[in-house]
């Protein structure tokens, strides 16, 4: 028995020395998202700002700045989901996790988060489904195609898919260690 737990903690060690250097690969990402969404809500916030001026002031609509606004908008959710789920920081209800036991509460947390990245794996797959096969018109204004904007539900999926296996892992790396304080705080929102 001893054997066993003995491969158990190296196998776990080992994925710990895995999870630092995803860790370590994801913070690039995590920046470069974070600088993509602050551009994009840049692009929303002119595109508008101009928009009321020439429309107002000048008397003169633009005719692409809502077109450029929407598209913006839809990359802006799927790439703000990218960074909340870095931290899991999306909005949840976590009433019924704090009502369990402490030592229960991982187990609970870890299928949550299996379920959330089944979720994920199948909105990419389905999002390079309609991006490979679906039909494609071009918008009235801008000219482009609205495959550039599907292609926010792949992109957007797959990063989030990467950074949920980054919190899966360091849940079931804390779980292995009974660290069930971490588990305590789960769900709880930070005012820090």
């Amino acid at each position: 028995m001893n054997r066993i737990v003995d491969i158990v903690e190296s196998c776990v060690n080992g994925l710990e020395t895995v999870s630092h250097a995803f860790e370590a690969v994801l913070e690039i990402f995590d920046r470069m998202v974070q600088w993509l969404a602050i551009a994009l809500v840049g692009v929303i916030a002119v595109a508008m700002i101009l928009q009321v001026f020439f429309r107002y002031v000048v008397n003169s609509s633009l005719t692409w700045s809502e077109e450029l606004s929407v598209w913006s908008l839809v990359w802006l959710v799927f790439i703000g989901s990218v960074v909340l789920i870095r931290n899991w920081e999306h909005i949840n209800i976590p009433t019924f996790v704090n009502w369990l036991p402490l030592k229960l509460r991982p187990y609970v947390i870890i299928a949550a988060r299996c379920l959330s990245i089944a979720f994920l794996v199948t909105m990419t797959y389905l999002g390079f489904e309609m991006i490979l096969f679906g039909f494609h018109a071009d918008a009235p204004v801008l000219h482009l195609s609205t495959k550039w904007a599907k292609l926010s539900i792949p992109t957007g999926g797959a990063l989030m898919c990467l950074f949920a296996l980054s919190v899966l892992l360091k849940d079931l790396i804390r779980l292995w260690r009974r660290d069930y304080r971490y588990f305590a705080d789960q769900g709880t929102p930070s005012l820090g």
